[in-house]
């Protein structure tokens, strides 16, 4: 089992904790563990929104839609009848 510590809470969070657990069928770590990634993967796409709104249109779609006709691989794979 792995190691385990306790924190102190308020019990109105401690309630909410529990009752969030007992809708997802999880333990309180797990409600917590799945706060944690579900407030991770945010600051994820968070971060991506901005990266895109920083990005012009035009170099996005560039990015998004070429083609490197040039890279000599595709052109080993179309030979082996990939």
């Amino acid at each position: 089992m792995p190691a385990s510590t306790s924190i102190k809470v308020p019990v109105a969070l401690r309630d909410r904790l529990a009752g969030r657990a007992h809708r997802d069928g999880t333990t309180l770590a797990g409600a917590l563990e799945r706060a944690l990634d579900a407030s991770e993967e945010q600051e994820f796409w968070d971060a991506v929104r901005r990266q895109n709104a920083a990005t012009s249109h035009d170099e996005m779609h560039d990015v998004a839609l070429r083609d490197d006709l040039a890279d000599s691989v595709d052109d080993a794979l179309g030979r082996d009848g990939w």
